[in-house]
């Protein structure tokens, strides 16, 4: 523990001690320099005073560009705006903002990285201005994904040096599973379940009790044929319907080391996502039932939120879904992930 303490405190240390700006010299930069080196070994061996003087202005330019460069990167601070909701296969735009703390120096040519052979520039950041850059963000694969941290850096004014800010945090990102298209089987298996109806007034399409019509009723829940009996105006009362309720039950891999098992998981994954994005639209609540743990029935947005996040994090793990995990479902919906089979 002492010993794991200790290097922490060494790594902070040397952390601390690393320079706030990294700086390179350009091409241009190499050959600045390599022209001044030449002029003051030439005025230390002539003694002739133009080459010092000339030597003293070269030597003015660096010292002009570290200042300079320096005044540009200082009062910066950049950040990153995270979209809600990312799918993999999916862009998602993100905002990079990049704000200028100075009251009144601007900052000149600043190049933002992101990420690596790419990154955007901005001409000039006035005082106290925020400006916000659209940022795309694409993953191939769900899970907790970590962005490379940021880097701001500068040419200004005489472009014979690149100077980079020191890197910023980095953000990880929750990639939530492709939404795809669903199997006809899960479009037949979902035209056979449907609400069912309780015996109490509702807004339901069952048929509950009749009664006179009063002012201010809907007139499309008159019953004519009753109303041409009886000689006034009767009116449909009807059912309250129960909401359906599906659990969706993620069977573990029999074998996930098996070749094309992986991928296979991967696709049967999407399904579910799917899946439960399609039963929530429906109005029906949804349960999510892995060997990870159980996402309790509820329906919404914030609920598929919840599904999506669970199965962005899913790994399959020995023994399944033990059946004393599992709540009390109507209606289920069973895929075994790695060969697709659905019960």
């Amino acid at each position: 523990m002492r010993i794991r303490q200790t290097w922490h405190t060494v790594a902070s240390v040397i952390k601390g001690l690393q320079p706030p700006r990294s700086i390179r010299p350009t091409r241009e930069g190499w050959w600045f320099l390599l022209v001044t080196v030449g002029v003051g070994m030439a005025a230390t061996n002539t003694g002739n005073n133009l080459l010092y003087l000339l030597l003293a202005m070269l030597l003015s330019f660096i010292i002009i560009s570290g200042l300079l460069s320096e005044q540009s990167l200082r009062s910066l601070a950049v950040s990153r705006v995270l979209p809600k909701r990312v799918h993999a296969g999916h862009a998602a735009a993100g905002r990079i903002l990049v704000s200028n703390a100075s009251r009144r120096l601007p900052a000149f040519s600043l190049h933002i990285q992101a990420a690596a052979n790419r990154s955007q520039y901005l001409v000039k950041l006035a005082p106290q201005e925020t400006v916000s850059l659209r940022e795309e963000l694409l993953f191939g694969q769900r899970g907790l994904h970590t962005l490379p941290s940021l880097k701001v850096s500068t040419r200004y004014p005489f472009s014979l040096f690149h100077k980079t800010a020191r890197p910023g945090l980095t953000a990880e990102v929750l990639v939530y599973p492709r939404l795809v298209p669903l199997p006809p089987v899960f479009g037949r298996r979902l035209s056979t379940r449907g609400a069912s109806a309780r015996y109490q007034k509702g807004r339901g399409s069952g048929l509950y009790d009749l009664r006179p019509y009063r002012d201010g009723d809907d007139l499309r829940l008159v019953h004519w044929k009753t109303t041409a009996k009886v000689g006034e105006f009767m009116l449909k009362e009807l059912e309250q319907e129960e909401d359906e309720k599906i659990a969706l039950l993620v069977e573990d891999p029999l074998d996930v080391s098996a070749p094309g098992v992986a991928a296979t998981m991967e696709r049967d994954i999407e399904i579910v996502a799917s899946l439960a994005a399609d039963l929530l639209k429906r109005g029906a609540e949804v349960a999510l039932l892995t060997s990870n743990g159980t996402v309790p029935y509820g329906r919404g947005m914030p609920h598929l939120e919840r599904i999506f996040k669970h199965l962005a994090l899913y790994h399959p793990r020995p023994g399944g879904n033990p059946e004393a995990q599992r709540p009390r479902y109507y209606a289920s919906i069973s895929l075994r992930l790695g060969d697709g089979r659905i019960s």
